[in-house]
């Protein structure tokens, strides 16, 4: 059809057909993603935000109110790199035709420009061979005024550049493939000029795609974390705060406008970002991917059933790292800023905070982010086993179970432990799918190995459990008077209970040995909240009791601190036998 003018109506369908067509190369484009890491997440990136744009846009007569809806909705969705890219290009044009009903292919191509030099600028270090380089040659020409006519030549140019990436980037030269992200954009214009040849702008079907196999070469990765995080009503102008963020890591972008913007960056400490990033804006959402993972499960000879946990399940990074443990963290809300437990807030930062905050609370994670999650390790292994916090004690569980009702590959298991003793259930599945058990073969074996996984907490102080309503204030007060220091433990059903009590912590060390020697002790960890010299002479007593050493000392999660209290130490035990006794 010939489109002079371009209103409301036609932008919004064209874009979503634009939108449905990169949807539908979610797959190849995470096959040939190879930069900036090869973690193979572009096309599930750039496909979020597609979808989110689906989801969230609205159509209205006026171009200008149509692209804010656009922008707005690709604010929100826009994910990784070329995700983010593409969001500030749309921001840009949205910019420029701000205020008019139609435009003309003359006033688009400003508005083009505009938005290209957006993307450009939102980057700190800005490399050509990516989608900067196809956005920016697909937009170089003006000479017509029919609408069919002008995205027709733009979807030609944008096709020559893509195939010219490789000569501009070394990494797609050494792994034969074209940019993801530059592909992604291509794949859109293909649907906006599809819309201008048919008038069609629903779902488009997914073509077929050549299965080669791509031979991925090893890359280090410098910072191990994809951290993004929005803000609302920044106090600092875009280049004030990459100004402000250069030295926290690489591949630094700034996408948004003045009230809302949302910052791209790969770093090894996101819960320092974090930290930072809360002092100049409202936080309203963050997200982390750990990269080093990603890269991991795309490559060939890993175990086929990954392992997925919950941040509750405290194990040392080195730990996770040994056996490829995916982690899904846990919301934790601190005076109304939601932080990702472990990830974007860690124990060290929590302790701090803990002290002088007034509102703390916790909450599973959400459908999205479980979905995030697990969507990309889907694609990546045959099954996969989720380890949980008790479901007696968070809503997580259940969270996990309604994503495994539509994903038959997924199995979840209710560990019916915490902290230290989820830990020491997620690692007995990750060793076990190292031996190349099915998940099946994994959820049977495991339910026999957590009955006989305990964990027993001696506790400093009962006023944090009172403040989460966890016992009421009346008993806190009277422990306060009494000086009472309890044995926390879990039930066979993995609810709380108090084991036993004590007058002091040396007291209660020995009533948690009392129950160490009423079994054999095959393997144990020591946990705690800040409190480490405590921690390691307490593993030297155990050692000397039992004969064995800790497989692990490590810091609690914020969460399970946020209950059991600074200065709490656990101990997390696997018995040969249990028997109630």
């Amino acid at each position: 059809m010939d489109t002079l003018l371009l209103n409301g109506n036609d932008l919004y369908k064209a874009f979503i057909a634009g939108a449905n067509k990169l949807i539908s190369q979610r797959a190849h484009l995470n096959k040939i993603n190879v930069f900036p890491v090869a973690d193979g997440d572009t096309g599930t990136n750039m496909g979020y935000l597609m979808q989110t744009i689906v989801l969230e846009a609205k159509m209205s007569p006026s171009a200008s109110e149509t692209m804010e809806s656009i922008a707005n909705a690709a604010l929100n969705g826009s994910r990784g790199n070329s995700g983010i890219i593409f969001s500030e290009y749309l921001n840009g044009l949205f910019e420029a035709v701000k205020g008019k009903v139609s435009v003309s292919t003359h006033e688009f191509a400003e508005a083009a420009t505009l938005g290209i030099k957006r993307a450009y600028l939102a980057m700190m270090n800005p490399v050509e061979g990516t989608i900067l380089t196809v956005l920016r040659k697909a937009f170089d020409h003006n000479k017509t005024d029919n609408f069919n006519v002008y995205f027709k030549e733009s979807l030609q140019k944008a096709k020559i550049a893509l195939e010219e990436t490789p000569k501009e980037l070394k990494v797609l030269a050494d792994n034969k493939v074209v940019d993801a992200g530059a592909a992604g954009f291509t794949a859109f214009l293909e649907g906006i000029h599809s819309y201008f040849e048919t008038g069609l702008f629903g779902s488009v079907e997914s073509i077929e795609l050549e299965e080669d196999v791509i031979e991925f070469h090893d890359m280090e990765i410098t910072e191990r974390y994809c951290t993004e995080g929005m803000i609302l009503n920044p106090t600092l102008s875009k280049e004030q705060l990459k100004e402000l963020f250069e030295k926290e890591g690489s591949s630094l972008i700034v996408s948004g406008r003045a009230d809302k913007m949302r910052l791209h960056i790969h770093t090894d400490r996101p819960d320092q970002f974090f930290l930072k990033l809360a002092g100049v804006g409202q936080i309203v959402e963050q997200k982390v991917d750990d990269m080093a993972r990603q890269v991991e499960a795309i490559k060939e000879g890993h175990p086929r059933v990954a392992v997925v946990t919950d941040s509750i399940a405290d194990l040392p990074e080195f730990i996770m790292d040994d056996y490829s443990i995916h982690l899904v963290p846990v919301n934790l809300l601190v005076d109304g800023v939601n932080f990702l437990d472990k990830v974007t807030i860690s124990s060290e930062t929590f302790y701090d905070i803990l002290k002088n905050a007034t509102s703390v609370s916790s909450a599973q994670p959400s459908q999205k982010a479980i979905e995030r999650s697990l969507d990309f390790l889907v694609d990546h292994y045959d099954e996969i086993v989720v380890v949980t916090v008790a479901s007696k004690l968070s809503g997580t569980y259940n969270s996990f179970v309604q994503y495994a009702k539509t994903h038959p590959k997924v199995h979840v298991f209710d560990s019916r432990q915490n902290s230290g003793a989820e830990g020491l259930v997620a690692l007995e599945a990750a060793k076990l799918a190292v031996a190349g058990k099915s998940a099946k073969e994994i959820t049977a074996l495991l339910d026999d190995f957590t009955s006989r996984t305990k964990i027993y907490v001696s506790m400093d102080t009962l006023k944090y459990m009172v403040r989460q309503g966890r016992i009421s204030k009346f008993k806190g007060i009277l422990a306060k008077v009494m000086n009472m220091k309890p044995v926390i433990g879990l039930g066979p059903d993995g609810a709380g209970v108090i084991i036993d009590k004590a007058f002091n912590r040396r007291a209660t060390f020995k009533k948690i040995n009392a129950l160490l020697l009423k079994h054999k002790v095959i393997q144990y960890s020591i946990v705690h909240a800040g409190a480490a010299s405590l921690a390691e002479s307490y593993a030297l007593e155990v050692q000397a009791l039992t004969g064995i050493k800790p497989l692990f000392i490590t810091n609690i999660s914020p969460i399970v601190a946020m209950n059991a209290g600074i200065g709490s130490v656990a101990i997390a035990v696997t018995y040969e036998s249990w028997n109630e006794l």
